[in-house]
């Protein structure tokens, strides 16, 4: 097919070194040089010594030892996910995967569209705050660019939130990542509120946000979109959440946000203190006039990565105590 043409032809004499195979392969170096040495895996070499050897070889005699990689279910497109995943990590670039995921959404590949994703959100050389600025809001953004140009259409739109949605819940800790997550005596595990503004039925970045939360060891009940101003006052209260998270979209603006934060600092309890994150695609809102509140802080983040950083300053300080992270 077209699409197969245009998205192999990285197939072929992708070279890697022992090391990398040895990674991929997860077996010691030793193994894949004994392998090289038996004539069970082919290699190359360098002018100066150093082997090389092709992905395909490698996966191949993997298999054949018994060894699977992330790379498996991708077939026949092993080499260019191993290309995209090798930029995020080594450059920080998601270019190449934004590319590749767009070319399955386009072709209807969905499941493999939100499995790159996932295997994406997965690795951990990439912060998942990355991930969620550069990876997924990233790719969210490719999404509705190929839309306005008439090159997607609605439907594919839609699938592709949804498929990002699946996928960032598959990505929360402690079910499927429970091996990366110490243990948590209530007592210690402080409790946030998340939920997307009301009126505001893009719930994308709230579902970030509690994932990246609950990755970080806190108890997150997730409210989910349109939620009215007040509920996150009573929720608030009910399960003692030290921290409340809305998400706005573009189509919210600063009255939105300013009646947000009047109406909470009307419910606000001081015996039932905790601290206000506001976040999202803002555009160009003068956050400045947003007021402050009577909460214990307030902060405006327009990044995963900008919210990360005011949240661990806040388990920094004596508001409250800090939770255990995911390795």
């Amino acid at each position: 097919s077209v699409l197969g043409s245009r998205m192999n032809r990285n197939s072929n004499g992708l070279l890697l070194t022992s090391s990398r195979v040895a990674e991929l392969l997860e077996v010691h170096s030793s193994t894949v040089k004994r392998w090289c040495d038996e004539g069970a895996l082919p290699a190359e070499k360098t002018g100066g010594g150093h082997r090389r050897i092709g992905l395909l070889d490698a996966l191949e005699t993997g298999r054949a030892q018994g060894h699977t990689t992330f790379l498996d279910p991708f077939h026949p497109w092993e080499a260019n996910v191993w290309l995209a995943m090798s930029d995020a990590e080594e450059k920080g670039s998601f270019r190449r995967l934004h590319n590749l995921a767009l070319n399955w959404l386009s072709a209807g590949e969905t499941e493999r569209m939100g499995r790159l994703l996932y295997e994406t959100g997965s690795r951990p050389k990439i912060p998942f705050h990355q991930f969620l600025d550069e990876g997924i809001r990233g790719f969210m953004l490719r999404v509705g660019e190929e839309w306005q140009e008439g090159r997607l259409a609605v439907g594919e739109e839609h699938m592709a939130t949804q498929m990002v949605m699946e996928v960032l819940v598959r990505l929360r800790s402690p079910w499927d990542r429970t091996d990366r997550v110490e243990s948590l005596s209530p007592d210690s595990t402080p409790v946030a509120v998340v939920g997307a503004m009301e009126g505001d039925n893009h719930d994308l970045g709230a579902q970030s946000i509690r994932v990246l939360l609950e990755r970080e060891g806190w108890k997150v009940y997730y409210l989910g979109a349109d939620v009215p101003v007040e509920e996150f006052a009573e929720i608030q209260r009910a399960q003692g959440a030290t921290l409340v998270c809305i998400s706005f979209s573009p189509e919210n603006n600063l009255p939105d946000l300013q009646r947000a934060v009047r109406v909470l600092g009307e419910f606000y309890r001081p015996q039932f203190p905790y601290a206000l994150g506001l976040g999202g695609s803002l555009g160009e809102i003068p956050t400045e006039t947003v007021p402050v509140g009577p909460f214990l802080d307030r902060s405006i983040s327009r990044s995963a990565r900008e919210f990360l950083d005011w949240v661990r300053s806040l388990e920094d300080e004596d508001h409250f105590e800090g939770p255990r992270r995911v390795a």
